[in-house]
């Protein structure tokens, strides 16, 4: 049988624009937009302070110090992590620790996130394929992929180079397989994916797939060759982890967490039933996908081979479609609405900038388009992305900002872990990473001797389940500053202090989630109204503490200590173990 190569489309007579100076200006000005504001954004929240498996890094360093052959410091780089195999950040990480002299998480979050500009050039790189006005048509993907709805992989060092770098590569994977004479590029880039997280794995079984629809029979020996050496060497010494809890739902509940799980980015719109609108996107989508198999599969019933945009279009689905089946898989126990958190949200984004991308593509090879045409969809795309973009941007400020503090003062408790302003950080850890500059740093001495100002009222504070709930009531005086992007760390904190030792917590508002906050007849944050704060009794060291309430302005500096003349008692119990001990 002979074997056809991918070939470059012919377009069909079209005009782009009377004026294709505006088209590079507007594409420029709106391509632009929302990676100059998520940039801005991500500046004044981001926090150099490792998250949950970024301790795992750590350790990662030392085991590659103590390695003393190239095979060992080879098996410390592809070593398990969970279910995956974390290669590509232990290589940034380490390579960051070399060039520096310390680990940055704040520069790995840099390497991490730069996926997304890749992910949004190789769409420009299939619009500009198939579209001869390309440029007015990539301003959509860069407000699909550029957002704050994906605000967790944004801040968070291991998870966005895993998270964002394994759609990365395997969209460039099978892009360059669909459209290379030759698999050499597209199986580098595979194994890139597979190195990064274990969903890198679909790639393979979907790229012998591409290659079976493109009677590319050659290609399939050195791809099946290459995909049984990174399956073997990705289960070498593999055990698999006991940590996630049981799947539990019928076939109709899996399928809807699957739709659910594609239809997630319309959880940025302030809707009171997020679930039920993102399982109705991602069903919306995936039967328009389903229309153009059925149309293309009964146009194509006498070619001999898939088109290169079809084979890319219709493999970056499976590996989406692919991803949320394994996902829900294995998370589903954890309940239905961890599937929209902001971690999985990439891949609902992707679909959406896959979807636009396609249609478009399909459509100028299918007919002539006009100036008018050109640019009814290039606004139109404009005003469905720039709404979900605008709507995530504002209401998910708050999970940035909430999450700056969790950080922050997590860092301040595993710093401070007795009764006075010294570190206790351990001479091996402060060798390999420096402390953030925090918003306590420049009243920390405070933190520490008597507090004698006005008494800040409390409402309630009672016990629910391993929390301790503090609910602090109006100040009459002095109300605190409300936090924003430009002063995340206004507003209040909870210090607690024993004669062992301190802890600190910080305390948010609950946001208003309204269509009004998102054109200004809202504040984000509601004044006046009583705030309450979780305590993780867990993390407590048993004893006695007095509470006090640690008052921030616009400036650091101006921070103020303010009793509440409650007492907290925490019994002997056993304790979680902190972050520091996390790897």
């Amino acid at each position: 049988m002979i074997s056809q190569q991918p070939t470059q489309p012919v377009f069909p007579r079209a005009t782009a624009t009377h004026r294709p100076w505006l088209g590079w200006l507007y594409a420029l000005v709106f391509t632009a937009l929302p990676i100059g504001a998520v940039a801005w954004a991500w500046w004044c929240g981001a926090a150099n302070v490792p998250k949950w498996d970024d301790h795992a890094l750590k350790e990662s360093l030392l085991q590659l110090e103590k390695a003393t052959s190239p095979l060992g410091w080879f098996r410390q780089v592809i070593a398990q992590h969970n279910e995956h195999r974390i290669a590509l950040d232990r290589l940034l990480a380490w390579a960051d620790f070399t060039l520096s002299g310390k680990l940055s998480f704040t520069r790995l979050m840099v390497y991490g996130d730069m996926s997304l500009l890749f992910l949004v050039a190789l769409f420009g790189v299939v619009l500009a394929r198939y579209t001869k006005a390309w440029y007015v048509f990539l301003p959509p993907v860069a407000f699909f992929i550029i957002s704050l709805a994906q605000w967790e992989n944004l801040y968070w060092a291991l998870s966005s180079i895993q998270n964002f770098g394994v759609v990365f590569w395997s969209l460039a994977c099978l892009y360059a397989l669909a459209h290379q004479p030759k698999p050499w590029l597209a199986i580098g880039l595979a194994a890139g994916a597979t190195l990064v997280s274990g969903n890198g794995f679909l790639v393979w079984p979907i790229g012998v797939l591409m290659l079976l629809v493109q009677r590319r029979n050659r290609d399939l020996l050195p791809w099946g060759i290459a995909a049984m050496g990174l399956i073997a060497l990705y289960f070498w010494h593999y055990a698999m982890p006991k940590t996630h809890p049981p799947t539990r739902g019928n076939v109709v509940e899996l399928a809807g967490a699957c739709l659910a799980f594609l239809g997630a980015a319309i959880e940025a719109l302030p809707t009171t039933q997020p679930y039920l609108l993102s399982m109705l996107l991602g069903g919306g989508l995936l039967l328009g996908w389903g229309v153009e198999l059925v149309r293309f599969a009964g146009q194509g019933r006498h070619k001999t081979s898939w088109k290169p945009l079809q084979t890319f279009g219709f493999g970056a689905l499976a590996f989406l479609v692919g991803t949320a089946m394994v996902v829900v898989w294995g998370r589903f126990g954890y309940g239905k609405d961890m599937l929209l958190t902001s971690r999985y949200r990439i891949y609902s984004l992707t679909l959406l900038s896959l979807t636009y991308t396609y249609w478009l593509s399909i459509r100028y090879n299918k007919e002539a388009f006009s100036a008018k045409m050109v640019w009814t969809y290039a606004l139109g795309g404009l005003v469905l992305s720039g709404i979900l973009w605008w709507s995530a941007f504002r209401l998910n400020t708050h999970e940035v900002i909430a999450l700056r503090k969790q950080l922050l003062t997590s860092q301040y408790n595993w710093t401070y872990t007795r009764n006075a302003p010294t570190s206790g950080i351990d001479s091996t850890t402060a060798r390999l990473i420096d402390n953030a500059p925090a918003f306590y740093d420049a009243t920390l001495p405070r933190f520490f001797k008597p507090v004698t100002a006005a008494i800040f009222p409390v409402d309630t504070l009672f016990k629910a389940g391993d929390n301790y709930i503090l609910r602090l009531g109006v100040a009459p005086t002095s109300p605190p500053v409300m936090p924003s992007l430009t002063h995340p760390d206004a507003g209040l904190n909870v210090l607690l202090r024993s004669a062992k030792r301190t802890y600190l917590y910080g305390v948010l508002p609950r946001p208003y989630r309204n269509w009004r906050v998102l054109v200004g007849l809202l504040p984000l944050y509601p004044n006046g109204q009583p705030i309450e704060v979780a305590i993780p009794g867990g993390e407590l060291d048993a004893g006695t503490y007095d509470l006090a309430v640690v008052q921030y302005g616009l400036q650091a500096s101006t921070g103020m200590l303010r009793p509440t003349n409650r007492l907290l008692t925490v019994a002997p119990h056993h304790t979680i173990t902190g972050p520091v001990k996390n790897w």
